[in-house]
């Protein structure tokens, strides 16, 4: 394996639980673009959807068993 690989995993298993903040942010400026600009619905839902299931799996809410994408 390469050095970016375990570079990637240490950066996940330490700042894994907090990556939902990252799609949150992408979220709020997509819904600001929908309410004062001309955005697209589908954007914001979408982000707001994946906020959503980061926030679950980063915080432990949702285990393994019960999550639907994890094969």
């Amino acid at each position: 394996m390469t050095s970016y690989y375990w570079a990637m995993k240490r950066l996940l298993a330490k700042y894994g639980k907090y990556f939902w903040l990252v799609s949150l942010a992408i979220t709020v400026s997509m819904w600001i673009d929908l309410i004062f600009g001309d955005g697209d619905l589908f954007l914001p839902i979408m982000f707001s959807l994946l906020t959503y299931y980061f926030f679950l799996k980063g915080t432990g809410r949702l285990p393994d068993d019960k999550d639907p994408f994890s094969g």
